[in-house]
Order: structure tokens, then sequence, then C-alpha cells
């Protein structure tokens, strides 16, 4: 109770706030309150001004002197990732934990605008999630034969993502077919043989040596026709703004490969630079 008495502010009072997930941070400087931030969880990297920011621990290991220490009126905990029994020893200790949910393409400008009514910046925030929901539906494709795509998010094993994850909503929007949307769990283990099997048009991957494990089967048309490219990690694995940027490095690379059948007038298709695609087949 003293606690909560300790950590209780005027509703004028500007909030302190800890994160604890690094997309969460990102969302609270978009939506307009990266000056209310005093703390943020480890990998916590962009946008830059969180790096000078005090770090209380990972997802899994808090550090809650620290926490305490920082005198936070609010933390935001990521709904379905930050394990719950955490977030009860925080509430225990008397601290206020909102969970913020979104993990899913469309989550992004919801998630934009509770952040917004939470922290005291409404207008900003909503400013925001209409620009991210612009751009991302300015880039919407609508094709009646998607290309098959594989994304690869480690080569060493071999791991990908299924349908419930926002990676895979941004490939549906820029005309793609995730090939293991239907795995039973997020981040399902594959083989190559399983991916080889599904004939992928294109291999998305994250790592910086991810194309290592496809490019020997290039020589071979009949075991592997695919063109692959590099989409930095923090672009589609995080559900945040950055989604934007990596829908349209998705598009982009999905359109080179085959043009869209039809889109809307306001979409912007990276245009066609005249390679070819067996030229391109290695390309970032």
């Amino acid at each position: 109770m003293a606690l909560a008495v300790l950590f209780a502010v005027p509703a004028w009072a500007a909030e302190r706030v800890i994160t604890l997930a690094p997309h969460l941070a990102e969302l609270v400087v978009e939506a307009g309150a990266g000056d209310q931030l005093v703390g943020v969880i480890r990998y916590s990297d962009y946008p830059p001004q969180v790096t000078s920011l005090p770090v209380v621990g990972d997802a899994f290991n808090l550090n809650h002197e620290q926490i305490l220490a920082l005198r936070p009126t609010r933390l935001l905990a990521w709904a379905g990732g930050t394990p719950e029994p955490e977030i009860r020893r925080l509430e225990a200790l008397g601290l206020r934990v909102d969970a913020v949910d979104v993990r899913r393409l469309n989550d992004v400008a919801d998630a934009l605008r509770h952040i917004g009514r939470l922290l005291g910046t409404p207008t900003a925030a909503e400013a925001a999630a209409r620009s991210f929901a612009e751009q991302i539906e300015s880039l919407r494709v609508v094709t009646e034969e998607p290309l098959r795509v594989y994304y690869q998010v480690s080569a060493v094993p071999l791991y990908s993502l299924n349908g419930e994850h926002a990676a895979s909503d941004v490939i549906r929007l820029c005309g793609g077919r995730n090939i293991f949307a239907d795995a039973p769990v997020l981040a399902p283990q594959v083989s190559r043989e399983a991916v080889l099997a599904e004939r992928p048009d294109v291999i998305l991957y994250s790592g910086e040596d991810g194309a290592a494990p496809w490019q020997p089967l290039l020589a071979d048309r009949q075991v592997l026709d695919a063109t692959l490219a590099r989409i930095s990690p923090d672009l589609l694995a995080r559900p945040g703004p950055r989604l934007a940027q990596g829908a349209r490095a998705v598009c982009a690379v999905l359109a080179r490969v085959k043009p869209a059948r039809s889109s809307p007038a306001d979409s912007h298709p990276a245009p066609d630079d005249g390679r070819s695609r067996t030229a391109d087949r290695t390309g970032d």
C-alpha cells in the first residue's frame, strides 16, 4: 500500500514510463510521448533517443530495484509477450502495469491510439496512426495468383513464422502467400526439404548469412527457382511503426519478381529496372 501511495501522481502530471519490449519504446515515441520514457529493456535501440535511457534488464530478467529507483508511474507490457508472472510481480510492488496488445499488422494503429490515450498525447498518436494506416493501404496489392514466399527467421536451424505473425500479414499485403502460414506454432522449425517442397518464388531472410543454405541450390532451377532478398529483422520481426518500412521493402521485392496483376491507383510498386528474374535471384 505504501508503495502504491509513493508512486501515485496527480492526473495532470507527466508520466514516467518504462517499456518492457523494444517495439513498445518505438510506439511510445511515435505516439508523441518519448519525453515521458525513463527506462527501457535490452535491445531497445530505436529510435536513437531511447539508446541513452537506463536499461532495466530483458523481458525475462528484470532488475526490480532499478525499476523502483527510476520512480515510474506506469510500465507498458507487451500483451502475450511479457510473462504474466512478471507482470503480477511488478504489480505486487505497487507499480501500475498496462498491457499493450500489438501482434498483427492491423494492431499497430490501434496500439498507437491506445498509448496516446494512456500518456495524454491523443492528437499526436492519432496523426501517427492515420499515417501508418495510409502507408499500409497504399501498398496493398490485389492478385489472383499470390507469389509463394518463405520468410526465414534464422538459418541454423531453419525457423520461419506462421500466419499469426505480422510478417505474414505484410507478405499477404504485398501479393504473396506465406508458405508456412498454416503451421500450428508461431515460429515453426522447418527443414530444407519442406521449404523446397513448397517451391517458393521468393525467400526473404533476416540474418546476414541467411542466403547461405539456398545460394548453392540456385544453380539448378529444377531444385530452387527463387529470388533471395534480405529484409532487416527490425522491420518485420518487431510489431511496431517500422512495419511500414518493412512492408515497402517486401512489396518492392515481390513487385520485381512478378508485377502485381492489379493494384489501387494510389499504390506505388517498385519500378521495373529492366533486370531479369534470374539476374535478381540473389539481390537484396
